[in-house]
């Protein structure tokens, strides 16, 4: 604890006054733990768009906790989730599948209601909105990537960029693009 505690201060005291803008002005530094391999638009996860919160790719992740989890729901827990009665088995529950620009789902059509990413998400309890499904006779199975809203940086990937040698303001200006490492005073 101590060794992480006394690096986290000498960090805070290594960059007192800096501060991330875009356009003159503060930024919203939002960040996660895993993407996945790509972060997310912050427009199609919260419907605002952010010209510094873009999808970009967000390498060297492979090894973290929650890059990727499965999931399974019998079909009775995943109507129940959702709050409706489908017919027939799971397969044929599931189609037109839209993506974001991060990979993400942007909208599913299921039993013939088209449901967003974001919305699956929050009622089914899934680590991210960068899924996929499958299915059995009886089960829905889904496989997510990453953990978190995928918006700005990515905490893994931040620390993949680290350890291969990229510097603190070019790991704020991937994650961050467009945006300007400025130190007050």
């Amino acid at each position: 604890f101590e060794t992480v505690w006394d690096g986290a201060r000498q960090a805070v005291l290594d960059t007192a006054g800096e501060v991330l803008t875009f356009d003159g002005q503060l930024i919203d530094a939002v960040y996660f733990s895993c993407s996945g391999g790509s972060t997310e638009d912050a427009a199609a996860v919260w419907g605002t768009e952010f010209p510094y919160l873009q999808a970009v790719a967000s390498p060297g992740e492979e090894k973290a906790v929650h890059y990727t989890d499965t999931v399974r729901f019998s079909a009775e827990a995943f109507q129940d989730a959702l709050g409706v009665t489908l017919s027939g088995s799971p397969g044929g529950w599931f189609r037109d599948v839209t993506y974001t620009d991060g990979g993400g789902v942007d909208t599913i059509v299921i039993g013939g209601t088209s449901y967003k990413g974001t919305d699956l998400r929050s009622a089914l309890g899934l680590r991210s909105t960068a899924f996929s499904i499958s299915t059995t006779e009886d089960t829905v199975i889904i496989t997510t990537r990453g953990y978190g809203h995928r918006v700005g940086m990515s905490q893994y990937g931040a620390d993949a960029m680290a350890v291969t040698g990229s510097t603190c303001p070019e790991i704020l200006a991937h994650y961050y693009p467009g945006t300007t490492l400025t130190k007050l005073g």
